[in-house]
Protein backbone atom coordinates (compact mmCIF):
# COMPACT_ATOMS: atom_id res chain seq x y z
CA UNK A 1 0.00 0.00 0.00
CA UNK A 2 1.37 3.47 -0.80
CA UNK A 3 0.67 6.79 0.89
CA UNK A 4 1.21 10.29 -0.39
CA UNK A 5 1.04 13.11 2.17
CA UNK A 6 1.95 16.70 2.69
CA UNK A 7 1.95 17.50 6.39
CA UNK A 8 2.88 20.04 8.99
CA UNK A 9 3.56 18.66 12.42
CA UNK A 10 4.72 20.12 15.71
CA UNK A 11 5.61 19.82 19.37
CA UNK A 12 3.88 17.55 21.89
CA UNK A 13 0.13 18.14 22.25
CA UNK A 14 0.65 19.59 25.73
CA UNK A 15 2.55 22.50 24.21
CA UNK A 16 0.53 25.48 22.98
CA UNK A 17 3.36 27.67 21.75
CA UNK A 18 5.13 27.34 18.41
CA UNK A 19 8.44 26.76 20.16
CA UNK A 20 8.77 23.49 22.08
CA UNK A 21 12.15 24.30 23.52
CA UNK A 22 14.75 26.85 22.56
CA UNK A 23 15.27 26.69 18.81
CA UNK A 24 12.77 23.86 18.20
CA UNK A 25 9.65 24.66 16.13
CA UNK A 26 6.32 22.88 15.95
CA UNK A 27 4.10 22.70 12.88
CA UNK A 28 0.50 21.42 12.97
CA UNK A 29 -1.15 19.68 10.01
CA UNK A 30 -3.96 21.46 8.19
CA UNK A 31 -6.42 18.69 7.14
CA UNK A 32 -8.23 20.88 4.61
CA UNK A 33 -4.99 21.32 2.66
CA UNK A 34 -3.47 17.88 3.24
CA UNK A 35 -4.11 14.65 1.39
CA UNK A 36 -3.23 10.98 1.73
CA UNK A 37 -3.82 8.89 -1.40
CA UNK A 38 -3.30 5.29 -2.41
CA UNK A 39 -3.14 3.37 -5.67
CA UNK A 40 -3.98 -0.34 -5.68
CA UNK A 41 -3.36 -2.21 -8.94
CA UNK A 42 -6.11 -4.68 -9.80
CA UNK A 43 -6.86 -6.89 -12.79
CA UNK A 44 -7.48 -4.52 -15.70
CA UNK A 45 -7.45 -1.26 -13.74
CA UNK A 46 -6.09 0.68 -10.77
CA UNK A 47 -8.16 1.56 -7.69
CA UNK A 48 -7.48 5.12 -6.46
CA UNK A 49 -8.35 6.23 -2.93
CA UNK A 50 -7.84 9.36 -0.83
CA UNK A 51 -8.69 11.26 2.35
CA UNK A 52 -8.15 14.72 3.81
CA UNK A 53 -8.62 13.47 7.39
CA UNK A 54 -4.95 13.71 8.33
CA UNK A 55 -3.85 15.11 11.67
CA UNK A 56 -0.52 15.39 13.44
CA UNK A 57 2.57 17.47 13.95
CA UNK A 58 6.24 17.83 13.14
CA UNK A 59 8.93 19.38 15.31
CA UNK A 60 12.55 20.19 14.57
CA UNK A 61 15.34 22.68 15.14
CA UNK A 62 15.70 24.57 11.81
CA UNK A 63 19.40 25.12 12.52
CA UNK A 64 20.13 21.49 13.44
CA UNK A 65 17.87 18.74 12.09
CA UNK A 66 19.79 16.12 14.08
CA UNK A 67 18.33 17.65 17.25
CA UNK A 68 14.83 16.68 18.43
CA UNK A 69 13.38 16.18 14.95
CA UNK A 70 10.10 14.27 15.26
CA UNK A 71 7.07 13.46 13.11
CA UNK A 72 3.69 12.10 14.20
CA UNK A 73 0.48 11.77 12.19
CA UNK A 74 -2.69 9.72 11.92
CA UNK A 75 -5.34 9.05 9.29
CA UNK A 76 -8.97 8.13 9.98
CA UNK A 77 -9.36 4.87 8.04
CA UNK A 78 -13.13 5.19 7.62
CA UNK A 79 -12.64 8.40 5.61
CA UNK A 80 -10.64 6.72 2.82
CA UNK A 81 -12.75 7.12 -0.34
CA UNK A 82 -12.36 5.34 -3.70
CA UNK A 83 -15.40 6.93 -5.34
CA UNK A 84 -17.45 3.72 -5.19
CA UNK A 85 -19.79 3.43 -2.20
CA UNK A 86 -20.20 -0.36 -2.25
CA UNK A 87 -16.45 -0.89 -2.68
CA UNK A 88 -15.71 1.59 0.11
CA UNK A 89 -18.15 -0.19 2.44
CA UNK A 90 -16.46 -3.54 1.80
CA UNK A 91 -12.97 -2.02 2.16
CA UNK A 92 -13.84 -0.47 5.52
CA UNK A 93 -15.79 -3.43 6.93
CA UNK A 94 -14.00 -6.51 5.55
CA UNK A 95 -10.44 -5.35 4.88
CA UNK A 96 -9.38 -2.35 6.98
CA UNK A 97 -11.97 -3.23 9.66
CA UNK A 98 -12.22 0.42 10.64
CA UNK A 99 -14.78 -0.19 13.40
CA UNK A 100 -12.11 -2.22 15.21
CA UNK A 101 -9.04 -0.32 13.97
CA UNK A 102 -10.23 3.26 13.32
CA UNK A 103 -6.87 4.97 12.83
CA UNK A 104 -3.72 4.49 10.80
CA UNK A 105 -0.88 6.06 12.79
CA UNK A 106 2.80 6.81 12.31
CA UNK A 107 5.41 8.10 14.75
CA UNK A 108 9.02 8.67 13.77
CA UNK A 109 12.04 7.27 15.57
CA UNK A 110 14.68 8.73 13.25
CA UNK A 111 14.91 11.64 10.80
CA UNK A 112 17.90 11.63 8.48
CA UNK A 113 18.45 14.77 6.39
CA UNK A 114 20.80 15.37 3.46
CA UNK A 115 21.68 18.86 4.77
CA UNK A 116 21.75 19.94 8.43
CA UNK A 117 19.22 22.82 8.30
CA UNK A 118 15.65 23.64 7.28
CA UNK A 119 15.40 27.40 7.61
CA UNK A 120 12.64 29.64 6.23
CA UNK A 121 12.43 29.38 2.42
CA UNK A 122 14.71 26.33 2.34
CA UNK A 123 13.95 22.94 0.80
CA UNK A 124 15.23 19.72 2.35
CA UNK A 125 15.21 16.04 1.45
CA UNK A 126 15.02 13.53 4.28
CA UNK A 127 14.49 9.88 5.11
CA UNK A 128 11.96 9.24 7.86
CA UNK A 129 12.03 6.02 9.88
CA UNK A 130 9.37 5.10 12.39
CA UNK A 131 6.53 2.83 13.51
CA UNK A 132 3.42 2.51 11.33
CA UNK A 133 0.35 1.08 13.04
CA UNK A 134 -2.19 -0.31 10.56
CA UNK A 135 -4.97 -2.87 11.07
CA UNK A 136 -3.74 -3.58 14.58
CA UNK A 137 -0.19 -4.40 13.48
CA UNK A 138 2.84 -2.15 14.02
CA UNK A 139 5.90 -2.29 11.77
CA UNK A 140 8.98 -0.12 11.29
CA UNK A 141 9.15 1.52 7.86
CA UNK A 142 11.38 4.12 6.17
CA UNK A 143 10.48 6.46 3.32
CA UNK A 144 11.88 9.58 1.61
CA UNK A 145 10.21 12.98 1.88
CA UNK A 146 10.72 16.47 0.52
CA UNK A 147 10.10 19.35 2.93
CA UNK A 148 9.68 22.99 1.90
CA UNK A 149 9.30 25.99 4.22
CA UNK A 150 7.42 29.03 2.92
CA UNK A 151 6.67 31.76 5.43
CA UNK A 152 4.98 30.13 8.42
CA UNK A 153 4.08 27.00 6.49
CA UNK A 154 5.76 23.64 6.05
CA UNK A 155 4.92 21.50 3.01
CA UNK A 156 5.92 17.84 2.98
CA UNK A 157 5.46 15.34 0.16
CA UNK A 158 6.46 11.72 -0.11
CA UNK A 159 5.45 8.21 -0.98
CA UNK A 160 6.06 4.62 -0.01
CA UNK A 161 4.76 1.14 -0.77
CA UNK A 162 3.11 -1.23 1.70
CA UNK A 163 2.06 -4.87 1.45
CA UNK A 164 -1.43 -5.57 2.75
CA UNK A 165 -0.38 -9.05 3.93
CA UNK A 166 2.30 -7.50 6.18
CA UNK A 167 -0.56 -5.95 8.18
CA UNK A 168 -2.95 -8.89 8.10
CA UNK A 169 -5.29 -7.19 5.61
CA UNK A 170 -7.16 -9.66 3.38
CA UNK A 171 -6.42 -8.94 -0.29
CA UNK A 172 -9.64 -7.81 -2.03
CA UNK A 173 -10.88 -9.97 -4.90
CA UNK A 174 -14.08 -10.77 -6.76
CA UNK A 175 -14.49 -13.43 -9.45
CA UNK A 176 -11.66 -12.79 -11.98
CA UNK A 177 -10.63 -9.44 -10.46
CA UNK A 178 -7.94 -9.42 -7.79
CA UNK A 179 -5.98 -6.57 -6.24
CA UNK A 180 -2.21 -6.87 -5.95
CA UNK A 181 -0.71 -7.19 -2.48
CA UNK A 182 1.50 -4.09 -2.82
CA UNK A 183 -0.22 -0.71 -2.57
CA UNK A 184 1.38 2.64 -3.32
CA UNK A 185 0.74 5.33 -0.72
CA UNK A 186 1.35 9.04 -1.38
CA UNK A 187 1.01 12.06 0.88
CA UNK A 188 0.88 15.83 0.44
CA UNK A 189 0.72 17.62 3.79
CA UNK A 190 0.63 21.31 4.65
CA UNK A 191 1.21 22.55 8.18
CA UNK A 192 1.64 25.80 10.04
CA UNK A 193 3.31 26.89 13.24
CA UNK A 194 1.09 27.40 16.27
CA UNK A 195 1.81 31.13 16.09
CA UNK A 196 0.63 31.28 12.46
CA UNK A 197 -2.60 29.46 13.40
CA UNK A 198 -3.69 32.29 15.68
Amino acid sequence: MALLFVATLGAPQTESAASISQGVLRFNILPARSTVRFDADATGHTVHGMTHQVSGWVSFDPEDLSREAEVSFKVEGATLDTGNKSRDKKMRESHLETARYPTIAFHSTKVKAIAPTLRADETQEMEITGALSLHGIEKVISFPVKAVRRGGELMVTGETSLRMTDYGIPIPGFLFMKVKDEVKVMFEVVATTAAADR
